[in-house]
């Protein structure tokens, strides 16, 4: 029974260490998930770019974007005018005149790609005439200057964040931005109708931060840039631009775009055919699905995961205490258990011996109160009108019932004992034994049989069976006693298992005497 308690209470506190480092949260019994009040641990909550915020339902399709104003706030310096380029200083310069933009914004799920392309007007013959400085050009591309204007695409390329807040972080930038393999870049939707962008291009460090708001029913788009170099003192503004954008259809983008070629006299070599083309105009700068799932929230892992759930104390104290009630119920049940079987095993010895011992009348089965008071006075050894435990005790060891254990002996006494004074009186001995009624019976009743059996000796086998009638009838007459015909019909196997048990216990009362 030891054993037994100490495994279940062994698996009770395993489970309880396994709830409680590592139950799932959100349970009766387990703390609350992180995923119920912050939506960057919720599995279930969408990654899609245009579901997480409205605002890029509308930002997506195709803008024309004119820049009306580039000035420095510092110098006044107007960036409207020409300024000579370094081929090895990006940002140093753009020997044209002011351009204007062309926007294609498409937004696939968690992926966000910007293609656009840039066309510069011709510069005046002012700016042509001008010495150029060692070093400098004052054209890019095959043109002349002041004859052909020039244009060059540039490419965003990003994704929803981890954050789940509307926020599209870039992966790359190409083109006009910069050849960047991880930009740290993002363009966050502040709310439905207003956006916000930070963007540095590396290793120059030109940043570019720039806010936008829907105007004129969503149709447009109105904003500032901001453009300064980190490193810098101060990091001073190189310049600020005023932008107007303007949402078209397809068709009307891109003959805007032809149009706009047209006009700024731009050579067949220099210009960006974007005519079916819907991302990476610069070849070989689109991502594989490798460099998309490095930080695209769909095929990536997200660094927060939902931490394994602890235990309440609540629950805990409902477990422990559930789990000592079904021990302690265990604990009484085995024990009662237990406490039964010695009494019934008492019972049925004690009945036993008295067998043994008392002297029926003749035609009964039943014990006479003289027959009972009889046995009184033989167990009473002093007579002095009560029976002591030593005395019951050498009374059941004298018979052939074999060894009584002493746990057995002292829950017969105790049961005997009825008022718990230490001594058996006669009427606590008469009320055990009508307890006793049935196993008396039964034990009486197997010693006849064995006595018949025991006289049982026939010449021969045909006059065996009338013998056995014969002889029945004589110990019948003696006891008043029916056979019960599935004893008569014994087989020799179960007669000789009987003789068997009579020698076992002949043997180990023997033992105990010597």
């Amino acid at each position: 029974m030891g054993s037994m308690i100490k495994r279940f209470v062994g698996i009770l506190l395993l489970s309880l260490f396994a709830r409680a480092s590592g139950t799932d949260c959100g349970k009766w019994f387990s703390s609350d998930c992180l995923a119920d009040s912050d939506k960057r641990y919720d599995k279930g909550y969408t990654n899609d770019i245009k579901e997480q915020q409205s605002f890029w339902k509308q930002y997506e399709g195709y803008w024309i974007n004119e820049f009306l104003q580039v000035n420095n706030p510092v110098t006044g310096k107007d960036f409207t005018q020409p300024s000579f380029f370094n081929p090895k200083m990006p940002y140093s310069g753009i020997p044209y005149k002011l351009q204007r933009a062309f926007y294609n914004e498409s937004i696939v799920g968690s992926r966000y790609f910007s293609n656009r392309v840039y066309i510069y007007p011709p510069a005046d013959e002012i700016f042509c005439n001008q010495t150029i400085p060692e070093g400098f050009l004052n054209v890019i591309g095959n043109g002349q200057c002041g004859v052909n204007g020039y244009s060059e695409d540039a490419g965003l390329y990003g994704t929803s964040s981890y954050e789940k807040d509307g926020r599209i972080q870039f992966l790359r930038s190409t083109g006009k931005y910069g050849a960047n393999a991880n930009p740290n870049s993002n363009m966050t939707a502040v709310d439905e109708l207003t956006f916000y962008f930070a963007g540095t291009i590396e290793p120059s460090g030109f940043v570019n931060v720039f806010t936008g708001t829907f105007l004129n029913n969503l149709t447009q788009i109105s904003g500032t840039i901001s453009s300064f170099v980190q490193g810098l003192p101060n990091n001073p503004i190189l310049n600020t631009q005023v932008f107007l954008m303007t949402k078209v259809t397809r068709e009307e983008w891109l003959a805007a775009i032809e149009q706009e070629y047209e006009s700024a006299n731009v050579l067949p070599e220099d210009r960006i055919d974007v005519a079916g083309i819907q991302a990476c105009f610069s070849g070989d700068a689109c991502l594989t699905e490798e460099e998309w799932c490095t930080a695209d929230p769909e095929c990536s892992s997200s660094p927060y995961q939902e931490p394994d759930g602890t235990l309440k104390a609540g629950p805990i104290v409902g477990i422990v205490l559930a789990g000592v009630v079904v021990a302690v119920a265990l604990i009484v049940a085995y024990f009662d258990h237990k406490i039964r079987q010695l009494r019934k095993q008492a019972r049925h010895d004690f009945a036993r011996r008295v067998a043994q011992s008392v002297t029926l009348t003749p035609g009964s089965r039943q014990l006479s109160p003289e027959a009972l008071a009889a046995e009184f006075k033989k167990i009473d050894q002093d007579k002095n009108g009560s029976i002591s435990n030593e005395e019951l005790w050498e009374f059941v060891s004298s018979g052939k019932l074999g060894e009584m254990t002493r746990p057995e002996f002292d829950a017969l006494y105790a049961v005997m004992d009825a008022d718990g004074n230490g001594t058996v009186d006669f009427l606590e001995f008469c009320a055990y034994m009508s307890l006793c009624k049935a196993d008396f019976n039964e034990a009486k009743d197997r010693m006849s049989i064995r006595q018949v059996r025991a006289s049982f000796v026939a010449p021969s086998e045909a006059s065996r069976s009338s013998f056995a009638e014969q002889t029945a009838q004589r110990y019948s007459s003696r006891v008043s006693m029916k056979v019960p015909s599935n004893i008569v019909e014994e087989d020799d196997k179960e007669e000789a298992d009987e003789q068997n048990e009579d020698q076992d216990i002949e043997e180990k009362d023997s033992a105990r005497q010597e």
